[in-house]
């Protein structure tokens, strides 16, 4: 099985985490966390309409056959963080191997990339197609394009 963590910037359907897999065998992961809440004031109202979007996102993906884990900012078993989150999904769900879409903050990033070697699994960190230009991330060895 694999498990597909999809973050709150990254709600669209052809995101490249999800490009080639059977939805049959993966677990679509996503999470309202308190850390992404808090690491920078945000106005309630910007809050609450990226957990909306959330909401939705994941009932479109349900609608297309996805199994969706989805953990509300409430849930009393809520770690309130990406990786406090996926490291619950991994010990409940026992996947074979991660696969993400890069995170565009530097931040998230360094989070996606420490996964391997916390979990001890294989993740495949993929390059965030819905953009024109891309970072460079040191796991794909991708080059950002020169300005």
């Amino acid at each position: 099985m694999i498990l597909i963590p999809v973050l709150g910037d990254q709600l669209s359907p052809s995101l490249s985490a999800l490009d080639g897999i059977d939805p049959a065998g993966a677990v679509v992961l996503m999470t309202e966390v308190a850390d992404e809440t808090t690491y920078v004031r945000h106005h309630r109202r910007k809050i609450a309409f990226i957990l909306s979007a959330m909401r939705h996102h994941a009932a479109a993906l349900r609608g297309a056959g996805w199994q969706v884990r989805y953990v509300a900012l409430d849930d009393p078993d809520n770690t309130g963080s990406f990786t406090g989150e996926i490291a619950r999904a991994v010990s409940e769900l026992a996947p074979d191997r991660i696969v993400a879409t890069e995170a565009g903050e530097w931040r998230v990033l360094a989070m996606q990339e420490a996964w391997e070697t916390l979990f001890g699994i294989p993740v495949d960190i993929r390059p965030d197609t819905r953009f024109v230009a891309t970072t460079r991330s040191s796991r794909s060895g991708r080059k950002a394009a020169p300005n």
